[in-house]
């Protein structure tokens, strides 16, 4: 199965190379050549049997045929999956995305490019890929390749034959990571993507006795399948050993670190068994499956000998796309930022959701709630309420015939404030805002709340900060209960804007956002950034400044759209001032 760069707790130094049976084997299926994507395709469809009915199609339903809304759902979905199997499977990403694969696992996109939605069988071998490289993190491979690499080392292998040996490691990886599965329904996905494979290695084998097709029938029969033995038999008859050996490993019920160890154990005992029948055979392929950290950079530098099938890369667009899409409902909302901004805004900085927070104690003062409340009813739109058949008012046209029977022909007209605003609070908890200057923004906070609360606004509240060049924005509204922070870092404000912008309600209603703080924005990117987008949103922001420090500079960077406020008596006044405008 294809793997890539493993990553796990155990072995943060360690970032193995590995080369996979079913990776090396497309290539020479392909004769080395510079393949066309038709070709590639065409063969990978022919395996596995796209139009086929797969098992995921009884439960996945959240399909698009768009290019980037179904490639955005189908990572979404793998990535629940493996978060079933383990926290440390690392991050599940298409080719081309922005995390460049660093720790995580590394889909090619060229498997599944052209049709839309995606066929079953395709994301049923997806699955499959992912839970087999999840496991092997979550088993900690990479410690059992140290661990044999070492003894490599100590026993002073000979190049040939340390090929070899990683060829039986990798393969013995394969199949104790793919028993491990079939303790779950994950197993027949595995099972999928596995006889995928195998097909596709002994497409790269030549008519010759091999290592490489003696690791085949061992994968093989490791799973109960039936092979014909013929020059293979005592090398597979050793190897059989081998493969009991690591399922008694998997029910021991041992730690994960006893397990690496049994595991690199059994591999060096079973090498000194079969390296006398093995080690002059022939090896097809002849490439290193796993570098030390150290001589992987050599490696790098290397330039590759003949031509290489060319892994396919989303383009850059549908990379944003997808990965703004997956970020409405992660944590890490930075592509959402930079989707406004830009991809090469070097300003931006990491920003994240996340609700720490305490419950409020502000200082309520009845007086200004209903002044407020006063206000948000004159700047509010009016509708036209009509009552009929009143014995005064105005002559109702439409009932004078009314009048000499029961004298009810009057109407009277009533023109009622439509309370439906969008109204956002977002508040600067950055850590010059600590202090009194804390207290008056919770209580201005929360005499807002209690103004806005009801009727039918719809009211929501987030306060920024910024730890350790993250930008966090926590909610600070649960249900009717207000919330707070304690204040901490620098002022994100442009990001910050932007984030609240973006997850306001999209509906016809008037949008608001009002935006309480002290200063100009030190970090992030720029504010005007976060103006531009409410103006095109058709968002009316509105800034408070509070114990600010630059009145001049605050005024040039939020315009007109700001009020100051020298203490807390003050807000009624400058939101009717702001609403004015």
């Amino acid at each position: 199965m294809p793997a890539r760069r493993r990553s796990t707790r155990s072995t943060k130094s360690t970032k193995p190379t590995k080369h996979t049976f079913f990776e090396c084997a497309v290539d020479r299926v392909l004769k080395d050549g510079e393949p066309e994507v038709g070709d590639y395709l065409g063969e990978f469809l022919n395996l596995i049997g796209a139009d086929e009915r797969g098992l995921s199609e009884y439960w996945r339903k959240n399909l698009s045929q768009l290019e980037a809304a179904e490639l955005a759902n189908v990572l979404r979905a793998l990535r629940k999956v493996a978060g079933h199997i383990g926290q440390n499977v690392g991050r599940i990403e298409w080719a081309g995305m922005s995390g460049d694969g660093e720790g995580g696992i590394v889909l090619d996109p060229g498997l599944v490019a052209g049709k839309y939605p995606l066929p079953s069988r395709k994301f049923d071998y997806l699955v499959g890929l992912v839970t087999h490289e999840s496991i092997h993190r979550t088993q900690w491979s990479d410690l059992v390749w140290k661990k044999v690499d070492e003894a490599c080392g100590d026993m002073k292998m000979k190049i040939s034959d340390k090929i070899i040996f990683q060829k039986i490691v990798h393969t013995g990886e394969d199949i104790y990571v793919d028993h491990i599965s079939e303790h779950s329904i994950l197993g027949s996905y595995t099972l999928n993507t596995r006889n995928l494979a195998i097909e596709m290695a002994k497409q790269g084998l030549k008519p010759v006795t091999s290592v490489d097709e003696l690791m085949v029938l061992w994968w093989k029969s490791a799973f109960g399948e039936e092979v014909d033995s013929g020059p293979y038999e005592e090398p597979l008859a050793i190897l059989d050993n081998l493969t009991r050996g690591l399922i008694e490993v998997g029910r021991s019920g041992r730690g994960v670190t006893a397990r690496c160890e049994f595991r690199s154990d059994l591999y060096v005992d079973i090498w000194e068994k079969v390296r006398d029948l093995i080690s002059s055979w022939r090896v097809i392929d002849k490439m290193l499956l796993w570098y030390p950290p150290s001589k992987e950079e050599e490696k790098k530098d290397k330039p590759d000998k003949g031509k290489k099938r060319k892994k396919s890369r989303l383009r850059k667009e549908v990379a944003m796309d997808i990965e703004t899409r997956l970020a409405i409902d992660s944590s890490d909302i930075t592509p959402l930022i930079r989707s406004v901004v830009g991809e090469d805004d070097e300003d931006v900085v990491p920003t994240s959701r996340w609700d720490f927070n305490m419950t409020a104690h502000p200082v309520i003062d009845q007086k200004i709630v209903s002044r407020l409340k006063a206000i948000c009813q004159t700047y509010a739109d009016r509708k036209i309420v009509i009552s009929r058949g009143l014995k005064s008012g105005k002559v109702d046209r439409r009932r004078l015939y009314r009048a000499p029977i029961t004298g009810r022909c009057f109407l009277d007209k009533q023109k009622i404030p439509v309370l439906d605003w969008n109204i956002c609070l977002l508040v600067d908890a950055s850590g010059s805002m600590r202090g009194r200057k804390w207290r008056m923004v919770e209580n201005a906070m929360g005499n807002m709340h209690r103004a806005f609360r009801g009727f039918q606004h719809r009211l929501q509240a987030y306060a920024y900060f910024e730890v350790e060049g993250v930008c966090m924005i926590s909610k600070l509204i649960e249900g009717s209960e207000l919330l707070s922070i304690p204040p901490a870092g620098q002022t994100a404000s442009g990001q910050a804007i932007i984030a609240a912008a973006y997850f306001m309600p999209r509906d016809t209603r008037r949008r608001f956002l009002i935006h309480i703080t002290d200063g100009q924005a030190n970090c992030g990117c720029n504010v005007q950034s976060g103006l531009d987008y409410c103006r095109a949103q058709n968002i009316h922001l509105v800034t408070l400044g509070v114990a600010y420090r630059d009145r001049t500079a605050m005024e040039e960077q939020y315009g007109k759209a700001i009020q100051f406020l020298d203490h807390f008596g003050q807000l009624p006044g400058a939101l009717e001032n702001l609403l004015k405008w």
